[in-house]
């Protein structure tokens, strides 16, 4: 199996991960909502329904950890945001320079993001930072950010090099 290939799997999986993640999220929310419901409801009659406690906290932990997860997957295949109202009518080779600068570009902020986000997780750790309701460790997720912005920059890497020469017949 190419490397190519593989990492390809890998940030694959590492989307359905994310995907995993937002459709935990999504059932959290619709449980959270049918408690607020359910409690304006059993208001009328002196009652009480919770909401679930920490909500805010899994979510917000939650969501950084899976939206970030699916910008690998989005580079490699093309789902980025790109401008091609000015390219079209640019001579093939412009066209490549622009896609070789764009994916170095990409491939440094993704790089500057993991580097600056390990900073951070050690910072967040030693500092002993945790949510304010379900009191967990912040650093924890973090980490799955570094990883995603990892394989953002091979992504970024494989799309402007491996299969953007195969795609620009370079």
């Amino acid at each position: 199996m190419r490397v190519g290939t593989l990492l390809s799997r890998v940030i694959s999986l590492w989307a359905l991960l994310g995907g995993v993640l937002l459709l935990v999220i999504v059932l959290a929310t619709a449980v959270n909502a049918i408690g607020f419901t359910a409690n304006t409801v059993a208001r009328s009659w002196g009652g009480n329904v919770p909401g679930l406690p920490g909500y805010e906290d899994a979510v917000t932990m939650l969501v950084g950890v899976a939206a970030l997860a699916m910008f690998p997957y989005c580079q490699l295949h093309g789902g980025h945001a790109a401008v091609d109202i000015f390219m079209q009518k640019a001579p093939p080779l412009a066209n490549r320079v622009v896609s070789v600068l764009s994916g170095l570009l990409v491939i440094a902020v993704a790089g500057t993001m993991a580097v600056m986000l390990v900073q951070g997780t050690l910072e967040t750790r030693s500092d002993n930072v945790e949510t304010a309701v379900l009191g967990w460790p912040v650093w924890i997720f973090m980490p799955f950010a570094v990883v995603s912005c990892v394989l953002w920059a091979i992504a970024a890497f494989l799309e402007t090099f491996v299969t953007g020469e195969a795609r620009d017949g370079a």
